[in-house]
């Protein structure tokens, strides 16, 4: 089963898998309003699929593997 979560709500699992963690709050919804994570809209909340969310992020700076991740979820 997907893991979706709200944005707040992946924040926080990201917080307790990383405690230590510089990623913010704002820099995820940043993230999700620029496009770079995907989102499913229901009603007034957007979820986040949280394996693609900590996908991303663990290849963040690999533009290339980014790339296909992105193309693989837009699909």
């Amino acid at each position: 089963m997907t893991r979706m979560r709200t944005i707040p709500k992946a924040f926080e699992e990201i917080k307790a898998l990383d405690p230590n963690t510089d990623f913010t709050l704002r820099a995820l919804r940043r993230m999700v309003k620029n496009g770079e994570i995907p989102t499913v809209q229901i009603a007034s909340k957007k979820l986040i699929n949280l394996d693609l969310l900590l996908e991303v992020l663990s290849c963040y700076n690999e533009s290339a593997t980014c790339a296909s991740i992105r193309k693989e979820h837009d699909d």
